[in-house]
């Protein structure tokens, strides 16, 4: 039994890696068993989130093979990303194209013929089914496994796997946005995948990933031109990763034309809608002095046991943003360490209440004035209330005016909508910073 579990330890990260990949051999047969073995895992993921409780276990210091986590993930990604070519492959059998010749290699090697299968047995659940399994391997792809991944700098077959699996959701510029821009800047107006006191999901979806393009060529057009090197080069990670991107699109285009580089699309917005939702709720509203460091009150705790297992661990978000050196795999339950705010749900119940407004207004205003009251620093006390005076939540900006009442200080007048700062206001009592 402890052999077992000791062999779950290590799998328990991996298990949907591993499940993707287990329809590899539905992709070939074709008909209705993708659709059904996509809504199963999706049944799973729901229960999981719902009712398998948490996990608060310390891991640091636990694993007797700790380079073994970081193999399982760079072999994570070709699996995720075989997914997605079947899709594409899928996609192409009615054009009569055999991409990468997958249909007669199979058929030599096992006297299956897949493509005749497909032609007979395939509808649209089938379709949907395949659409909705390659878009969580791109997502797992890009945001799970490649973010685990683009964190090792230092190790190149880490960074490579990152790069080429991500771009199989489209999802390239997270290996450079996200280590380089949000680590420095989150809880800040200068992140945009911070999400503001009163913000809309649906605006923060749009606003955070144009955002983050730029703040992707912005970064290394810097890099750049430290090195004195042209931004327009094929040392541009930004580009470099595009043009993996774009490869992708491209086999999609070669199996079915304009349907297929739709398709490669669908997938993107799909696993983008995916990563902001983890980006609203992990930061949504905690502010930051901006020269102050992070500490794990900046970011959203959670530690239910299928959002743990499903994101690989970077669910203990607190920890992972005080210290990104620290493997996702030891990092520690802040909430219940009493050090951060921990999330209403796993993610998945907790994202589906934020892409409603009223309701998440009504979970997440008490919380966040919980957090003022609780974790703020004087001088984030005083930003926080300047951000429930923008926030338009009625509850927030009383709060904020018995703020200032307290203080004895007038109002701001700062009106719901108004451009954030970021930054201390010129108003604020002398030394307010030094006492951060």
């Amino acid at each position: 039994m402890n052999a077992i579990r000791s062999v779950w330890d290590y799998v328990k990260f991996f298990q949907f890696p591993l499940l993707l990949g287990l329809s590899l051999p539905l992709f070939i047969v074709g008909g209705s068993g993708l659709l059904i073995y996509a809504l199963a895992l999706a049944l799973y993921v729901i229960v999981g989130d719902l009712f398998f409780g948490e996990d608060t276990r310390h891991y640091e210091g636990t694993w007797r093979y700790p380079g073994l986590l970081i193999w399982m993930e760079v072999l994570s990604q070709p699996v995720l990303m075989s997914v997605v070519i079947a899709f594409a492959w899928m996609l192409g059998l009615p054009n009569g194209v055999d991409l990468f010749g997958i249909g007669a290699a199979i058929q030599s090697l096992t006297g299956f013929d897949a493509i005749a299968a497909h032609a007979a047995h395939d509808n649209f659940g089938t379709l949907l089914g395949g659409l909705a399994l390659a878009a969580g391997a791109g997502a797992l792809a890009g945001v799970v496994i490649g973010h685990n991944l683009g964190h090792r700098t230092y190790d190149l077959k880490s960074v490579i796997a990152a790069r080429v699996g991500s771009a199989f959701g489209m999802f390239s510029y997270f290996t450079i946005r996200h280590p380089y821009g949000h680590h420095n800047l989150v809880g800040t107006p200068a992140d945009p995948s911070w999400a503001r006191r009163g913000e809309s999901f649906w605006k923060f979806r749009l606003r955070s990933v144009i955002g983050q393009y730029r703040m992707t060529w912005a970064l290394e057009k810097k890099r750049l031109e430290k090195m004195g090197q042209p931004v327009w080069s094929w040392r541009n990670g930004a580009l470099q990763g595009w043009a993996i991107e774009l490869l992708v699109a491209a086999m999609f285009f070669h199996a079915a034309g304009l349907a297929g580089v739709l398709a490669f699309l669908i997938i993107g917005i799909l696993a983008h809608t995916g990563l902001e939702v983890a980006n609203y709720i992990e930061h949504q509203g905690l502010v930051r002095v901006p020269t102050q460091p992070f500490q794990p009150r900046h970011a959203w705790d959670d530690a239910h046991r299928m959002t743990y297992w499903l994101v690989s661990a970077i669910s203990r978000h607190s920890h992972h943003h005080s210290d990104a050196q620290v493997e996702e795999y030891e990092l520690q339950p802040m909430a219940h360490m009493g050090r951060a705010m921990s999330t209403p749900w796993g993610y998945l119940a907790t994202g589906f209440v934020a892409m409603f407004p009223s309701w998440w207004n009504r979970v997440i205003t008490p919380r966040l004035l919980e957090w003022d009251e609780r974790f703020a620093t004087p001088a984030e006390r005083e930003l926080a209330a300047r951000e429930s005076l923008r926030s338009g939540v009625p509850e927030l900006m009383a709060a904020a005016r018995r703020y200032y009442e307290q203080q004895g200080r007038p109002v701001p007048p700062i009106r719901p909508g108004d451009p954030l700062d970021g930054h201390l206001p010129p108003d604020a009592p002398a030394g307010l910073l030094a006492r951060a």
